[in-house]
C-alpha cells in the first residue's frame, strides 16, 4: 500500500529538457517508471502494471507539487481521465493519495479511440484520427491533471476538441505523457496553445521517438531524447541492450491491453518479436 505521506514514498528526479515546439517540457525519472518503461516494461502485465503506474502517477502529483505547479487552491484542481489508460493508472485515486485526502475541484472521463488513416507521403509515420465514445465533463477546474500514452497525438486532440465544446476550457493543463512521442505532444501542445490554453509537459522515463507505423514508441529511436542524468544515460544502454538497438521496436506496446487485456498483450508483443527477429528478455 503507498503511504499517503509524501515523505515515505518514492524518490524521483524531474529534469527540465529543450524540445523545439515544446516550451514546457521535463522529464520525470523514479524506480516505479522504470519498472514500466524498462524493467519488467514490457513483461509488466495487468494488475501488477496497474500498481506500478498507480505508483508512477503518485510520484508524477508529488514532482509537479514539489516545483510549484499545483495550484494553491485545490478547488482549482480537477483530474480529466482519458479511457482507458487512465483508468490503468487510477488517476483520481493518485491525485487522492498525494493530496492525503485533501479534496479537489473533482474528476472528469473521456473515452476515445483512434484508428489509422490512409499513409501520406508527405509525413514520416502513419498518422491517425480518433473518435469520442464517452464523456462526462461535469466537476471541470481551471487546472485539469490529465495523462496518456501519446503517439501521433491524434488521441489527445480529439477528445479535447470535444470537451471544449461541452464545458468550460482549462486555463492551463498539467499533462503526463505516461511513453510519450516528441511530435505527437508537439502537436497536442500546438492545439492548445490555438486555444490560448497553457501546458505544463511531463515526458515519463524519455521523450520518445514516433516509428514510421504511427504507434511504436521505441528507446532505441534515433529522435528518442534522454533527461541526461545518470539515472536516464543508465536507463537508455539498458534499453539498448534489451532491445537490441532496434529502432523500431516499442517501449510499451498496447498500454491498455497491458492493463486490461494481458493475452493480447502477449500476443502483440511476440508479434513485435516475430518482426524485428528479436526476443526481449524478461529481467
Amino acid at each position: 500500500m503507498i503511504s499517503t505521506k509524501a515523505s515515505e514514498r518514492e524518490s524521483f528526479t524531474l529534469t527540465k529538457v529543450e524540445i523545439e515546439g515544446i516550451p514546457n517540457a521535463n522529464i520525470l525519472e523514479s524506480d516505479s517508471i522504470d519498472s514500466l518503461l524498462v524493467a519488467p516494461g514490457r513483461h509488466l502485465l495487468g494488475y501488477r502494471r496497474q500498481l506500478a503506474a498507480f505508483t508512477a502517477t503518485v510520484t508524477w502529483i508529488d514532482a509537479l507539487a514539489a516545483a510549484g505547479e499545483l495550484p494553491k487552491n485545490l478547488n482549482d484542481l480537477c483530474t480529466v481521465t482519458v479511457m482507458a489508460e487512465g483508468c490503468g493508472h487510477n488517476l483520481p485515486g493518485a491525485l487522492g493519495c498525494a493530496l492525503d485526502g485533501a479534496h479537489y475541484r473533482g474528476d472528469n472521463w473521456i473515452g476515445v479511440s483512434r484508428f489509422a488513416l490512409p499513409k501520406d507521403t508527405s509525413k514520416d509515420y502513419v498518422d491517425f484520427d480518433a473518435s469520442v465514445k464517452y464523456m462526462r465533463m461535469h466537476s471541470v477546474a481551471d487546472n485539469w491533471l490529465m495523462l496518456d500514452t501519446i503517439a501521433t497525438g491524434a488521441t489527445l486532440v480529439k477528445g479535447l476538441t470535444a470537451t471544449f465544446e461541452n464545458c468550460k476550457k482549462p486555463k492551463r493543463i498539467l499533462l503526463a505523457a505516461t511513453c510519450g512521442s516528441i511530435v505527437g505532444t508537439r502537436k497536442v501542445v500546438e492545439y492548445l496553445a490555438s486555444e490560448k490554453i497553457d501546458v505544463h509537459v511531463t515526458f515519463w522515463g524519455a521523450a520518445f521517438g514516433l516509428w514510421h507505423d504511427g504507434t511504436g514508441l521505441p528507446w532505441c529511436h534515433p529522435d528518442t531524447k534522454i533527461s541526461g542524468t545518470t539515472r536516464g544515460v543508465t536507463n537508455r544502454q539498458i534499453a539498448g541492450r534489451l532491445f537490441n538497438e532496434i529502432a523500431g521496436f516499442c517501449a510499451v506496446g498496447d498500454c491498455s491491453a497491458n492493463f486490461f487485456d494481458v493475452e493480447d498483450a502477449k500476443k502483440v508483443l511476440k508479434e513485435e518479436e516475430f518482426r524485428f527477429n528479436w526476443k526481449l528478455p524478461a529481467i
